[in-house]
């Protein structure tokens, strides 16, 4: 549980950190550590594989965190941050196997008159237990200020608990 809420707050760590807009420039980017999006993650209609990378900030924390044990891919469309959350539904991604109930799916801002938020963007967060191994899947969703689209990140991550060796 202690890790799903690590996990949980580094991913909002890495919305807010795409929200102001800030790409990993100084890496080049890449399209992410997979080659296409999992077969247990409904695809967005439209959007596009992206060669694009995480923040490095929030690399950087992700990877320390979980030491390897992460996997990401990218995707822009042209619709809207709105429309990438609508999409990802509780009822839609159980459908597709995550299970876990203690994951609130998604959360997101807009950029309107009233807001003060910098830019559109979501959260989404889900979770599944398969043959004693914990996953959490974050989907994250920001508009790129320069070209307008919607950049739909999606990162796995192994939740599994480490066992601790029992003291003899």
């Amino acid at each position: 549980m202690k890790r799903k809420t690590i996990a949980v707050l580094l991913t909002v760590a890495m919305f807010l950190t795409m929200a102001c807009g800030a790409l990993n420039i100084l890496t080049g980017g890449s399209a992410g550590t997979v080659g296409s999006l999992w077969s247990d993650v409904p695809p967005f209609a439209g959007a596009t594989k992206a060669n694009i990378d995480l923040p490095l900030a929030a690399k950087i924390a992700v990877q320390a965190i979980f030491q390897g044990k992460l996997e990401f891919i990218a995707f822009t469309t042209n619709h809207t941050a709105q429309d990438v959350q609508n999409f990802y539904t509780v009822d839609r991604m159980k459908a597709s196997g995550w299970n876990t109930t203690e994951t609130g799916g998604c959360t997101g801002s807009s950029t309107d008159a009233t807001s003060t938020v910098q830019g559109a963007g979501a959260f989404c967060f889900f979770g599944k237990t398969e043959a004693g191994k914990d996953t959490g899947l974050a989907i994250i969703v920001a508009q790129d200020d320069k070209t307008k689209q919607t950049q739909i990140f999606y990162v796995r991550i192994d939740i599994t608990p480490t066992p601790t060796p029992k003291p003899q």
